[in-house]
């Protein structure tokens, strides 16, 4: 079995957690609740920065 890198890792971290943003997101939306939306954009912000974070690191 391989081993993973620290940003491998942090990148693999960063598309879950992008992936449950998108889902929340969408599910936000169908509901039409702003306090959802506002955190769905939370997680894909931090998603996005960590997966930002771990391309720059490799």
């Amino acid at each position: 079995m391989t081993r993973l890198s620290p940003a491998q890792r942090t990148a693999g971290t960063a598309r879950i957690v992008l992936t449950a943003g998108a889902l929340f997101a969408a599910e936000a939306l169908w509901r039409g609740s702003i306090t959802r939306i506002l955190m769905a954009t939370a997680l894909l912000l931090f998603g996005g920065g960590l997966l930002f974070l771990a391309k720059q690191a490799d």
